[in-house]
């Protein structure tokens, strides 16, 4: 006598298992919140962008008073803080066998940039008595793009 397979039993599931996996596709993917908090966490990178944008032009146009440069960068840095939360979180994952070189210049960008608008914004607050040289600011650019350099021909 024939015996009739039903759906899911050949390869060894059940009737119970595929109705949790229904539930579980009904409920949303098991990594949807991951995707809406990393959806959540580029929208607030490029509102910090947009406001650091914005009140850069504000200022060039006079119309933001504030006296300090440095209350014009604090959402560029905490840009800088949301991408760097981001990319390193932590715990990591472990190195997979298919492993790829992780290029410097992806490491070392972010310090570098954050030392270039420290400098830059001590040179603009001491605009009248400038005891920091334009080029001194601009080292860590200078070596950003060295080690991009060097590394891209690696």
């Amino acid at each position: 006598m024939a015996r009739v397979v039903a759906f899911g039993e050949a390869d060894g599931t059940s009737a119970a298992a595929a109705a949790d996996a229904a539930a579980r596709v009904s409920r949303g993917a098991p990594g949807t919140w991951g995707r809406v908090r990393r959806a959540a966490q580029e929208a607030a990178a490029q509102a910090l962008l947009l406001c650091f944008t914005a009140l850069l032009a504000l200022k060039l146009d006079g119309i933001f008073f504030s006296r300090s440069w440095w209350v014009l960068f604090i959402p560029l840095w905490l840009f800088h803080a949301v991408v760097a939360r981001y990319r390193f979180t932590l715990p990591s994952p472990a190195v997979p066998q298919s492993y790829q070189r992780i290029p410097c210049h992806s490491i070392v960008a972010t310090p570098l940039l954050v030392a270039f608008e420290l400098l830059l914004c001590i040179y603009l607050e001491g605009q009248g008595e400038s005891f920091l040289d334009l080029k001194l600011v601009f080292l860590p650019l200078l070596a950003l793009e060295i080690v991009t350099l060097v590394d891209n021909f690696r």
